[in-house]
């Protein structure tokens, strides 16, 4: 059986409950998907991420050694003056000059810079910002042969430093640098000293520097070709997390602070869930796709849901008016007469009999004789509902006669 209008089954065919169910399942799959845990829908070296690419538990160890940690989620210039260590790692927006000569003002007067440029995936050496030019620093650019094989810098090997001391067998080096002015002389140099950290040589027995700490002024640079070796995935197992927390440590006053340059990896600040799942549709691919999907289902249920005007004219048309009742019951009776229900016209008609006599319409031919014999019996042989029950009862029912004694029989009945 169908539904009867305004059942549960006509409220779900509504097209504005699908919609609200579209979009509660389209906010779920946001906020399942955001980045938590061990996901995340791009590369970010924060201290604020424990995903595998975050830099959270570099953060914490420092922390528990004695130095106090914080996230900046300001510029280096034009907001609060740059002060303490600085950990600037891979940085999705690059420093301006305005930022670099504060950052480097900074260093100069005594403060430490922990410092690892932005490689782009398959990029045969780090980009040169405006930081890597103002320290006069040039990278070693990969072959494609490189590349493609993934090789990696052999003879890699720690220098004799009180950071590197003790230290187990480097890690993975695939990119090096120089500094102009101290590995070539034909420029004055940047900086005033180079203290190498750890070395490697390419297939040419030339030597690159991987980790170094560069003399500026009464600070120093503490440079770092990447920063992978600092993230949650690698940075309990990889020497060269060691050597920068190291670095931190003995670079950073007791009672200084460690910054976290958040502001240069993308983060103003602290984002709401509502903002996470805003960044995923927006941001990501997979949420813009997703939000893609949404749209269309929104559009094939405001599609559905539309009306595009009455089926049928209020006002016939002058070429095709409308039948007179007697043309309606002539075409209702060919229509009986043409599919052989002639039985089903009669207990049609005797309907009406039933209405007026305050009885149940008959549902069949038996049922129909019971009540004509019930309402004959107390008229007398004469009663006109003998006729209709005789016509009721012919091979196939005659129809007029059953008419014509339901007429007669309410016609008695009406009149005084």
């Amino acid at each position: 059986m169908s539904d009867p209008p305004g059942g549960p089954g006509a409220r779900w065919r509504r097209p504005t409950l699908w919609v609200i169910v579209v979009l509660v399942f389209a906010l779920g799959v946001g906020f399942l998907a955001r980045p938590q845990g061990q996901r995340a829908t791009s590369l970010q070296r924060s201290s604020l991420r424990t995903t595998p690419d975050g830099v959270a538990a570099f953060a914490r160890g420092i922390e528990h050694l004695g130095r106090h940690t914080r996230p900046r989620n300001t510029p280096l210039a034009d907001a609060d003056p740059v002060r303490g260590t600085i950990v600037l790692l891979r940085p999705r927006l690059f420093a301006t000059p305005r930022e670099v000569h504060a950052l480097l003002d900074h260093v100069r007067g005594g403060g430490t810079l922990l410092y690892s440029p932005f490689l782009a995936p398959s990029a045969p050496h780090p980009l040169q910002t405006p930081l890597v030019d103002s320290l006069g620093v040039y990278f070693r650019e990969r072959s494609p042969l490189e590349e493609f094989r993934g090789d990696s810098l052999p003879h890699a090997a720690w220098t004799d430093h009180a950071l590197t001391e003790g230290l187990g067998p480097p890690g993975r080096v695939d990119h090096g640098f120089r500094v102009l002015g101290v590995d070539d002389d034909s420029v004055a140099a940047r900086v005033e000293d180079v203290q190498r950290l750890l070395t490697a040589k390419d297939s040419d027995e030339e030597t690159w520097t991987a980790a170094a700490e560069l003399v500026l002024g009464e600070g120093r640079v503490v440079m770092l070709t990447s920063a992978a070796p600092l993230s949650n995935e690698r940075a309990g197992d990889d020497p060269l997390a060691v050597l920068a927390v190291r670095a931190a440590l003995a670079h950073t006053a007791p009672d200084d602070t460690v910054f976290f340059a958040e502001y240069h990896q993308g983060i103003r600040g602290s984002l709401t869930r509502a903002q996470v799942v805003r960044n995923f549709f927006l941001d990501s691919p997979g949420g813009r796709a997703l939000l893609h999907f949404i749209v269309l289902g929104f559009l094939i249920l405001a599609c559905v849901g539309l009306r595009f005007g009455a089926p049928m004219p209020r006002v016939a048309p002058p070429d095709r008016e409308r039948r007179s009742p007697l043309e309606h019951v002539s075409a209702l009776g060919d229509l009986y007469r043409k599919a052989g229900a002639t039985q089903t016209a009669a207990l049609r008609l005797l309907s009406r009999l039933a209405r007026a006599t305050r009885h149940p319409p008959p549902r069949d031919r038996a049922e129909a004789d019971a009540m004509l014999q019930r309402l004959a019996a107390s008229e007398g042989r004469n009663s006109p509902l003998n006729k209709v029950r005789q016509g009721l009862r012919n091979e196939p029912p005659d129809l007029p006669a059953i008419v014509a004694g339901i007429d007669e029989h309410l016609a008695r009945r009406s009149s005084p």
